[in-house]
């Protein structure tokens, strides 16, 4: 029997012979086949879709390359496919792991470089505060040549015209070297202060790009699983179909069940679709960090243990059977490892309350400094200079002299009006300590709830893991028996498509309960500060 896509409804086929009675123009059975690649054009309009209108199942490029499809169709890796070395490799031949990416990023992101950049830029204003408060020396060299000319009589000419060309020269050092000048003293404190904000700012860099490239790496994994779940499905479903299709022709089910499956197949080929595009976006973020071109991920290990990223010390409570009682997001845990603590040490330890901290002391220093300006200041100067010369600009009588001038003061400076600029300098950065001590407030307390949001997220997700692994399981029977139960007619095909499509939304929301417990994890030891090199490794030995 023709597929049902293919067979003529019995109002088609009245409508045919009606023609045929009339003597209208005979209509060609292919005008019901639907075909978009027949030459031939149907009597009346058929049903178009985007594969009819181009030819194409999937979204051409731009300007496509020659026998290049517009997505991949490569099978990447996946812990749902179980396929290793179906996708496409890196550079280098194998595939691209979390430690990999992170150490070219490291040496390519434009941001960390520019932070790398500023951190060395800002370990100069420490120099400049400090150069303010050492002896300041300056040379004066002079030389001068007179073109001197007299009218009268003068010592050397009794007649007009007297003429006479004679130099002098002279140079003076001077040494200055504050004694007392508290703008200067703040202005060293500033610069201290400003290097050691630029290293807590270097390390939030550095932390940045741990949890950019975790994030964009898990992100493209999400997309790279669903991939494989859309291929998975659609093989599912067209397993279904054909069985639908076949008890269809031995009259056993209607028609319904075939245009359900088809329907379904349809859906699972555009939902496929939408998940290269995401693929390809996603993996765009991560070249935006290593600059080059990223192939196929390291999915993570099926059987990973992922409470070990971040230590799980709760203990198992069991009811009066021995079954294991759900666990609250906010167990009871030794101590160090309450949500207390953690949120204690982001309050102490993290990077950008640091900041806060050294921006208001920062904030504080200026506003001294600008008090400063109504303080006198004193200096000790010392000089020492010499003149030569062999003539004088108001006199025509020879002389030459050699004058050697060495001096020591202390020179004291008292500023007495400014006409209210010093008031209105004060009065600004009063305001601004006190905006600098609100932003810090407000840095704590962000600090605190980013813990909070990290610690619940962590040890939620760990609960939500078994929960999906659970109905993983439970929907995996379900489908099965959803089989079972259409094959001796109980079910109808509708309800193994439900089951399956429940499964394929298990699946891929356990996934991403895993990438984001994993995520969680980095973050949390981000917010204290804790952070480093080694926790990439430990979550990297979780991929194959």
């Amino acid at each position: 029997m023709n597929p049902a896509r293919f067979r003529l409804s019995r109002l088609t086929a009245f409508s045919l012979i009606l023609s045929q009675a009339l003597g209208l123009h005979s209509w060609n059975s292919s005008a019901f086949a639907q075909n978009p690649n027949d030459l031939a054009k149907p009597a009346l309009p058929t049903p178009m879709s985007a594969s009819s209108l181009i030819g194409l199942d999937q979204p051409p490029q731009i300007a496509p390359l020659p026998g290049k499809t517009a997505l991949p169709l490569t099978l990447a890796p996946s812990n749902v496919n179980n396929s290793s070395n179906g996708g496409n490799t890196d550079q280098k031949g194998r595939l691209s792991d979390l430690i990999l990416l992170y150490q070219e990023a490291a040496f390519s992101d434009p941001v960390l470089n520019a932070a790398r950049f500023n951190y060395q830029a800002s370990k100069e204003t420490y120099w400049q505060g400090l150069s303010l408060l050492l002896p300041q020396a300056v040379a004066s060299p002079v030389g001068t040549r007179y073109y001197q000319h007299g009218v009268g009589t003068t010592l050397n000419n009794v007649g007009p015209g007297n003429s006479r060309v004679f130099d002098q020269k002279s140079y003076t050092v001077t040494l200055t070297q504050p004694v007392f000048n508290m703008s200067a003293l703040e202005a060293f404190k500033q610069g201290d202060l400003n290097t050691k904000l630029a290293d807590m700012r270097f390390y939030l860099a550095q932390q940045d790009l741990i949890i950019r490239v975790s994030q964009a790496y898990f992100d493209a994994l999400t997309s790279q699983d669903n991939v494989a779940l859309y291929r998975n499905k659609k093989g599912l479903i067209k397993q279904q179909l054909d069985v639908a299709q076949a008890k269809f022709d031995a009259g056993l089910v209607t028609v319904v069940d075939v245009n359900t499956a088809q329907a379904a197949l349809d859906l699972a080929h555009s939902q496929e679709i939408a998940a290269q595009a995401d693929l390809i976006v996603k993996r765009g973020v991560l070249e935006q960090l290593v600059g080059r071109p990223v192939g196929a991920l390291r999915p993570l290990v099926k059987e990973a243990k992922i409470d070990g990223v971040l230590k799980d010390p709760r203990s198992k409570s069991k009811d009066t059977k021995g079954i294991s009682i759900a666990e609250s997001v906010n167990p009871q845990l030794p101590p160090g490892q309450t949500l207390d603590d953690w949120i204690h040490q982001a309050e102490a330890a993290n990077f950008n309350v640091l900041a806060g901290q050294l921006s208001v002391s920062l904030a504080e220093s200026t506003y001294r400094a600008a008090q400063a300006l109504n303080y006198p200041s004193l200096n000790f100067v010392g000089t020492s200079g010499y003149n030569t010369s062999n003539g004088t600009p108001n006199s025509y009588t020879p002389a030459n002299t050699n004058v050697y001038n060495n001096t020591v003061a202390l020179q004291m400076t008292i500023p007495l009006v400014s006409g209210g600029y010093a008031s209105a300098v004060i009065r600004q950065n009063a305001a601004l300590v006190d905006q600098a001590k609100a932003n810090y407030d407000n840095t704590r307390r962000t600090a605190a709830q980013n813990t909070r949001a990290a610690f619940t997220g962590f040890y939620g997700g760990l609960a939500s893991v078994k929960a999906y692994e659970a109905a993983e399981r439970s929907a995996s029977s379900a489908l099965e028996s959803s089989k079972l139960g259409f094959q001796v007619g109980t079910l109808i095909n509708i309800d193994v498509l439900i089951a399956l499509d429940s499964l394929i939304t298990t699946r891929s929301q356990l996934q991403q309960a895993r990438y984001s417990t994993i995520l969680n994890a980095i973050k949390l030891k981000a917010h204290v500060a804790a952070l480093t090199d080694e926790d990439l490794i430990s979550i990297n030995a979780l991929l194959r």
